[in-house]
């Protein structure tokens, strides 16, 4: 794939460049360094939309730079570029990082939008391409979203994945289910502990897909690292891409998962 990454000014223009796809360089298993945007390129969102973008393995120090970055825009054809702040950090404890990045105006609506970054990540693949071109673009909606998301139905453990690779390479991950009422896409702020026994707090952000969303990790990296068989209380906070809150934060106990034999 080709992803556009971008900004610095250049004869007064934004200069615009490219990711790499993974499909495009022949992926392996499990992708090492990459980087991934919340909402996922291709969503129509919100007028007041904000974007979280994660960076894995070597693509981690990238997008931290971010934080002091001042090259960061939403582009659109004939349009002023809308200057983006990155914010906000979360660092996991198996390889990933992730900042949440504001813009500074609200989106016109109706207009295809492309997210310029800094030079420096060009080249670094974007892992959930999900226009299949790499390209790092948004449709705005019609308006802002004002309105908090409520759920449906609360989080709850759906099912888990143990798998270890030939280089010994773990794969430990929980899919959960929650069912929300909210039209833009959504993601949660989980944080986890060890249920029982002292354990340094995890707290990442995690996109809802759908009804579904995974923690856990795979060979290369992860939003949350597990010990086997060991159980986990997660406090659950929601948000829609706009940053609104859910009033309500749940609370659920979890197991890990661990090897069948």
């Amino acid at each position: 794939m080709t992803n556009p990454v971008l900004p610095p000014r250049t004869g007064g223009a934004l200069l615009v460049v490219a990711l790499l796809s993974l499909a495009a360089s022949g992926a392996e298993p499990c992708a090492k360094d990459g980087v991934l945007l919340f909402p996922a390129p291709g969503a129509v969102v919100p007028t007041n939309v904000q974007f979280i973008i994660q960076g894995t393995g070597e693509a981690q120090a990238k997008v931290q730079g971010l934080l002091q970055s001042n090259a960061i825009a939403l582009v659109a054809a004939g349009k002023d570029a809308i200057p983006v702040k990155a914010e906000k950090g979360f660092v996991s404890q198996v390889s990933r990082v992730a900042i949440r990045l504001r813009p500074l105006k609200p989106l016109e609506p109706n207009v295809e939008y492309s997210l310029a970054l800094p030079p420096e990540l060009a080249g670094v693949r974007l892992l959930n391409d999900q226009l299949g071109d790499g390209s790092l673009r948004w449709l705005a909606g019609v308006g802002p979203d004002k309105r908090s998301p409520k759920y449906k139905e609360r989080p709850s453990s759906s099912e888990g994945f143990y798998e270890q690779d030939k280089a010994g390479g773990l794969t430990r991950k929980l899919r959960l289910r929650a069912l929300i009422e909210e039209s833009s896409p959504a993601w949660l702020l989980v944080s986890m502990q060890r249920a029982r026994g002292g354990s340094a707090r995890q707290q990442f952000p995690v996109a809802l897909e759908g009804d579904t969303f995974t923690i856990g990790h795979d060979a290369c990296s992860g939003n949350f690292g597990f010990d086997d068989g060991r159980a986990y209380t997660l406090s659950i906070e929601l948000f829609d891409a706009a940053g609104n809150k859910a009033a309500e934060r749940t609370r659920i106990e979890v197991a890990a998962p661990r090897p069948l034999h």
